[in-house]
């Protein structure tokens, strides 16, 4: 009754709410951009204000309509069964002399009550990363705003210095490193008003997206404006996520006039093209105009920064179309990318000036810190020079059309990401496990069958003609066929003739951890499956070998219980009792190893797993007082939720040792909590 009585009355109070806010703000959105240039400047305040104040209670109520949608959608999945499980549990204490009986239901009764945790942990989660996603669209729109502000400015200056706008120059950069990789992505997508081209000249507006092969479309359905409103947040993102659009685009070409007539989906031509940064009527303020030989495009959009963003990325999508050609041509790639590149990083280095002054440098000081590694100088896999590309996970250097190759494997294989564009995957943790590593060092490994003896009695040869290494002018298929049988097949590592199993290679990979032996566990990593990461203390050693290892640990229960029982000397028969279930990632939490730790969060390993004493990484270095690591395991999606053995979560562990001195290490475990 209270599901249906106060959550579904809720659901629709805020969905009355709702539609009387985004009213509201339509009517607000209206009157402002229909105020004449030569409006006092007290009334466009004003009207700005009100759109302002109708925006923010638009935002809002939306918000609580998510909310109230989401509260609803997470007790259907555990309130009912949790219910009824609770009950029948209780009848299952109260009739003790039908325990024959109803004891038959016991194992399904609890097999419900587990099911019903688990949703109801999947439901937090799916609320917890909502509050998130949230969050991160207000601080975006609030840093969009402060960019916006300081965008107008220097747009003028850089306007009569580079001609189009210095945004226009990475998105042909952008555009054309998706075109080579025959990937489509947007760009930029949202609403304007578009003139009529009738008599009349009325506004009508429309769902404008801009994709990376320089194609507008603009799209008049009504479906299809709300779901990339839904999407409208992500504009300005620097990942590459693909849109419903997507969809829509990749069809176009093979039914053009199917999407004309039921999507209803128009496209701007821009090959022939040009932009103009005001209306024919220069009484209307906002507007800019895409003039082609056959139509003129009037459209306006909401405010001053809008219609700036707009122009540049359209004015850059136009440039990208005339260099596509020449990103084609091989024989001028090498200039094109030495040129083009010179002129992004100017443009890296002013636009992130803007943003944050320490920044300027970050892009130049990557790729110099990595190509300085033995081998980074040429792609690991076709020897490219310069590459510009890496995966994380594998440690190597790439070039475009490899990293393309690498990216067709899956995340799970490897991890691609750029040097020049993906300024914030560069921490200092990733850049010290490059340096362990590196394309000379990795290459030794996957390759090592090409750099064995063939004499040696120790080498046991799994391909007799192996797959020739592809060369800079090999074609992309010798290259996708290479690089599968190289990583996906692993035809050409070297492998032991003594073929050990899964349990001698756990036990090699946690004596490397024990050591810090970084490279010996990226070996064993390499020759064995990539589930060795989360290997356990129980599949180093065997029962067999250990025969008070099902023995009680003695002390009290809260000692045993203790998360700093897994650090201690895993030779000693004491500590066989108290490493029951550690991970090597407890392992490496205990040896203070952070890059030992992004190498096997590279790999999958679970962030999240507990030991024997339900102790999770995290659990341990709140014990250890190691708040550094646990501030790096929390960012890197560990859960403080999970309780212990001894009933408490990471904050309480912290809270029971005293007050908590780190204020960010709090944030993050009560933020998660």
């Amino acid at each position: 009754m209270q599901f249906l009585n106060e959550d579904l009355q809720g659901v629709r109070d805020s969905r009355q709410c709702f539609d009387k806010a985004m009213h509201e703000y339509d009517q607000a959105r209206e009157k402002f951009v229909s105020l004449k240039k030569n409006t006092r400047g007290d009334i466009v305040a004003e009207f700005e204000k009100d759109l302002l104040n109708s925006k923010s209670a638009f935002e809002k109520s939306r918000f609580n309509l998510v909310n109230a949608l989401m509260n609803v959608e997470a007790k259907k999945k555990y309130e009912f069964l949790e219910s009824i499980s609770a009950l029948m549990d209780a009848h299952l204490r109260y009739f003790k002399l039908g325990h024959d009986l109803l004891g038959q239901m016991e194992p399904f009764i609890h097999q419900v009550l587990t099911y019903t945790q688990q949703s109801k942990e999947l439901a937090n989660n799916e609320q917890d990363k909502l509050a998130k996603r949230i969050q991160e669209f207000r601080s975006q729109a609030q840093l969009d705003n402060l960019q916006d502000s300081n965008s107008l400015d220097l747009s003028v200056i850089s306007d009569s210095i580079l001609g189009s706008g210095t945004s226009s120059y990475r998105n042909v950069e952008t555009a054309s490193m998706f075109i080579v990789n025959g990937q489509v992505e947007t760009i930029k997508q949202g609403y304007l008003l578009k003139r009529s081209s009738g008599s009349r000249g009325e506004w009508k507006r429309m769902f404008f997206v801009l994709d990376s092969q320089g194609a507008l479309y603009y799209y008049k359905n009504k479906g299809n404006k709300y779901m990339g409103h839904q999407s409208l947040s992500f504009n300005r993102s620097n990942e590459h996520h693909k849109s419903v659009f997507d969809r829509f685009r990749s069809r176009h070409k093979r039914a053009s006039s199917f999407n004309e007539e039921i999507l209803r989906c128009s496209t701007v031509n821009l090959h022939t093209s040009t932009i103009k940064k005001d209306a024919e009527d220069t009484d209307l303020r906002l507007c800019f105009r895409i003039i082609s030989p056959s139509k003129t495009y009037t459209l306006q959009a909401e405010n001053e920064a809008d219609r700036m963003d707009w122009i540049n990325k359209i004015t850059g999508a136009i440039a990208s179309l005339f260099n596509s050609y020449f990103l084609q041509q091989p024989f001028l790639e090498a200039k094109h990318d030495e040129s083009y590149n010179n002129n992004f990083d100017d443009y890296n280095v002013q636009t992130l000036h803007q943003n944050r002054l320490e920044d300027g440098s970050q892009v130049g000081s990557v790729s110099k810190i990595l190509r300085e590694i033995p081998g980074n100088d040429l792609c690991a896999e076709c020897g490219t020079p310069e590459p510009k590309w890496a995966s994380l996970n594998l440690g190597i250097l790439l070039c475009i059309e490899c990293s393309g190759v690498h990216r067709n494997l899956g995340v799970h294989i490897s991890k691609v990401r750029s040097i020049v564009l993906d300024v914030k995957v560069w921490d200092p943790i990733i850049l010290d496990l490059f340096r362990h590593l590196g394309n000379a060092y990795c290459n030794s490994i996957w390759e090592g069958l090409f750099l064995a003896d063939t004499g040696s009695d120790n080498i046991q040869h799994d391909v007799a003609t192996p797959i020739p290494k592809p060369s800079l002018k090999d074609p992309i298929q010798h290259r996708e066929k290479y690089v599968h049988a190289k990583y996906v097949e692993k035809l050409f590592v070297v492998k032991d003739s003594e073929a050990p199993g899964n349990n001698s290679y756990a036990k090699s990979i946690w004596e490397a951890v024990k050591t810090n032996d970084l490279r010996e566990a990226y070996r064993l990593i390499a020759v064995s499956a990539v589930s060795i990461v989360n290997s356990t203390f129980d599949d180093v050693v065997s029962v067999s070998s250990s025969p008070n290892l099902g023995e009680e640990p003695s002390g009290s229960n809260q000692e045993s219980h203790n998360p700093s029982l897994c650090g201690r000397d895993w030779d000693s028969r004491e500590s066989k009792n108290s490493l029951q279930g550690c991970s090597l990632l407890h392992l490496a939490c205990q040896n203070d190893n952070q890059v030992m730790l992004e190498l096997l969060l590279q790999f999958g390993a679970n962030i999240n797993v507990c030991d024997s004493n339900g102790s999770t990484p995290l659990h341990q270095c709140i014990s250890q007082k190691n708040n550094t690591l646990a501030k790096f395991l929390l960012r890197r999606g560990a859960r403080p939720s999970i309780k212990d053995g001894g009933g408490l979560s990471a904050l309480e562990r912290a809270m029971e040792m005293g007050a908590i001195a780190d204020e960010e290490l709090f944030l993050l475990l009560t933020r998660s909590e």
